[in-house]
């Protein structure tokens, strides 16, 4: 009779060590399934966001020691283009309707403060007519500037 109980109780001890190890992984599932929806849930709320961006897919100008630099952003990418074949190409990802970051994924700038992987944030602080007016964050410095859309 005494090791029908012990067992009894083993197999008791074996279905409940079982049957608690199981609801913990359901629970780990489930956890990772919100995370998942969440997201993607961010992902989209971060192409919406995208559409809605200040500065639209066009082309702009801007002056930098009397020359007119032309700007092209498409795609979710940001181009500058200088004279003499140099360039800046950056990642645009919208935080807002006005706040961007830029991330540098392409350059050939001559003394440029920037090297690919530099990170600008950068705000639409002012919108007159055609022109964009911003301020700009690198290094914890910070610059002011404005764009013109040409299309």
């Amino acid at each position: 009779m005494k090791k029908a109980n012990a067992l009894t109780c083993a197999a008791l001890l074996l279905l409940l060590t079982f049957n608690y190890q199981s609801t913990f992984s359901q629970d780990i599932v489930a956890l990772n399934t919100v995370t998942n929806l969440s997201s993607k849930s961010y992902a989209a709320f971060n192409s919406i966001v995208l559409e809605s961006a200040t500065l639209e897919d066009g082309k702009y100008t801007y002056d930098f020691k009397e020359k007119k630099i032309l700007v092209e952003i498409k795609n979710g990418f940001y181009n500058e283009y200088h004279p003499e074949k140099e360039y800046i190409k950056a990642k645009i990802d919208w935080i807002t309707k006005f706040k961007y970051k830029l991330t540098i994924i392409s350059l050939k700038k001559k003394n440029a403060p920037l090297k690919v992987g530099s990170i600008l944030n950068g705000e639409i602080i002012k919108i007159k007519g055609n022109e964009y007016f911003y301020t700009i964050l690198l290094n914890n410095k910070t610059g002011k500037g404005s764009f013109k859309k040409v299309n």
